[in-house]
């Protein structure tokens, strides 16, 4: 996404936990927002700010004014003053940069703590964009867009309860609007969040809430069980797009467990799972599903197009997150030699190091070692011979643990491009540098080194999550259309009802090879690509 516009900047104090003087009025933190709307706007978007961060301090934060700025008193000895101010004009928009200003003050010996902070900070930051900032997004997601229009008329997901587990980049706020012009009702739909350190997190955090949109953490074991309480009242049927398995595997482990659960999976029409870390959570219980899965991790269009940008972008970030090192001629090892994995091992060939390849998969294995790398098929016996300086993990699930750490003969750094941090058992990391050292030189505040027995110094790049997501957008919004408007189309087809229960591959690829998805992807970036005639700006 452009970032000509939706920028967070926060100003941290210079030495935040200095002693506060017990008389005078010190001011300790400022924050501020940045966004592109009209000029006219600024006076609304402050008011409207202002009252969200008073509606999260309670019934005892009065808005007030004084001397141009809108003042709050959030808690005791806690004091907020809100401005905003005018950066620049962007040209033939009518538009302009506008920055929502905070600053916190406080009197007396009373300190807030730096999560108070955070929290209040927080709270700001989840400004809503604004039209011309979605209007934005949505041009930058055409495949999404010409989806929508081909099956908007009939409203097909007008009956549904649409539960969502997504990543908050700015992408997610236009599949949210997707959905919706499709018919899922806002006011029914859930989203699940990952807690991913994005830059734009709270600001499509509070554009998903200003639009009725209940948000919760991924990680919440009864948010599947309360979205489906919720669909049941509002006399719903219940269907999720999902990343990460959060949802099938849930309702399959409800129906084991507690009583009468079995009926929650049965109000589910369907789930659409874009990663393989959830296909590989249903392995041996496909039998168990209630309802069709529709699988555009396995399908054609995501394993041989976006695969690619995935392996570039985790290349590329894995190598800035190093300490200054010279990676030619260096040993690096790819676990896992699937869709991203192979492109992996190909980049990290074309930055001239040494590469080796495992996978469990013994085809996987062999096309592989036939296509050049050093392979073995004993992991713990490669990593000794080969000796990788870099390892990356791409098998959306645990690739390394105690035996494999033990093989490491020099320092090494670990790079994740699975899910969550799942690819590196760091519990037993842990507890196998517990025996000796837990120091030596980090690449980043992020990442940690684990001084193992004998000495040898283990590196978690991004602290064990994918190095893919850390502090940037996996891959920009015209990179994620074309799997995001994959799984809109597979929500329609798991609405129609017409897919037999269990997981089929299959019936994915057929869905999405006939839907025109490919025919617009080939119309717009091949050989006679053309503006879309489907980008909403224009309608």
């Amino acid at each position: 996404m452009d970032r000509e516009f939706n920028t967070v900047t926060a100003v941290r104090p210079p030495v935040p936990h200095a002693p506060w003087p017990a008389d005078g009025l010190v001011s300790f933190t400022a924050t501020a927002v940045e966004v592109t709307a009209d000029p006219a706007d600024g006076p609304r978007l402050l008011r409207a700010a202002a009252r969200r961060l008073c509606a999260a301090a309670g019934p005892d934060a009065v808005l007030g004014h004084s001397g141009g700025e809108l003042t709050a008193r959030l808690e005791p000895g806690l004091h907020a003053a809100m401005f905003v101010s005018t950066d620049m004009r962007h040209e033939g928009t009518g538009t302009s940069l506008l920055r929502l200003n905070l600053r916190l003050s406080g009197r007396g010996t009373t300190q807030p703590s730096a999560a108070s902070l955070d929290h209040w900070a927080d709270v700001w930051h989840r400004q809503a964009l604004s039209a011309p900032e979605t209007d934005r997004v949505a041009g930058e997601l055409p495949l999404m867009n010409a989806a929508v229009a081909r099956l908007r008329h009939a409203k097909p997901l007008a009956g549904f309860a649409v539960l969502v587990t997504g990543h908050f980049l700015t992408d997610l706020v236009h599949l949210v609007r997707c959905l919706a012009e499709l018919g899922a009702p806002l006011d029914a739909m859930t989203v699940l969040r990952k807690d991913y350190a994005y830059q734009w997190r709270h600001r499509v955090h509070g554009h998903l809430e200003e639009q009725g949109v209940r948000v919760v953490d991924a990680s919440d074991p009864r948010a599947v069980g309360d979205h489906t309480d919720r669909a049941r009242r509002k006399q719903l049927r219940c269907l999720a797009l999902d990343d990460g398995g959060y949802v099938a595997p849930a309702l399959l482990d409800q129906a084991r467990t507690r009583p009468g659960a079995g009926a929650d999976a049965g109000e589910w029409t369907g789930v659409v799972e874009q990663t393989m870390s959830g296909i590989y959570k249903l392995r041996g219980r496909e039998g168990e599903l209630p309802f069709p899965v529709f699988s555009v991790a396995q399908s054609r269009l995501k394993g041989r197009i976006e695969s690619y940008w995935i392996a570039e972008k985790a290349v590329a970030t894995a190598l800035e997150l190093l300490p200054v090192l010279k990676t030619e001629g260096q040993p690096a090892l790819v676990i896992g030699h699937g869709n991203v994995g192979a492109h992996i091992a190909a980049l990290l060939t074309q930055r001239r190091m040494r590469v080796a390849v495992h996978d469990a998969d013994i085809l996987q294995l062999i096309n592989a070692h036939e296509s050049g790398y050093v392979t073995s098929r004993d992991l713990s016996t490669l990593l000794t011979r080969h000796e990788p300086l870099l390892v990356f993990g791409a098998t959306g699930r645990t690739s390394m643990s105690t035996r494999e750490f033990e093989a490491l003969r020099r320092p090494a750094y670990l790079a994740s491009v699975s899910s969550r941090d799942i690819e590196f058992d760091l519990p037993a990391l842990e507890a196998l540098a517990s025996r000796a050292r837990t120091s030596g030189p980090v690449a980043r505040p992020s990442s940690r080194t684990h001084t193992l027995p004998g000495g040898v110094d283990v590196t978690v790049l991004a602290g064990g999550r994918p190095v893919n997501f850390h502090e940037t957008d996996s891959i920009s919004n015209l990179h994620s259309d074309l799997v995001y408007a994959g799984m809109l189309t597979g929500a329609v087809a798991v609405a129609a009802g017409q897919a037999p229960p269990g997981l089929d591959p299959s019936w994915a690829d057929a869905v999405l090879e006939e839907s025109g998805l490919l025919q617009d992807y080939y119309e717009l970036y091949g050989p006679t690509a053309t503006a879309p005639p489907w980008d909403v700006r224009g309608r």
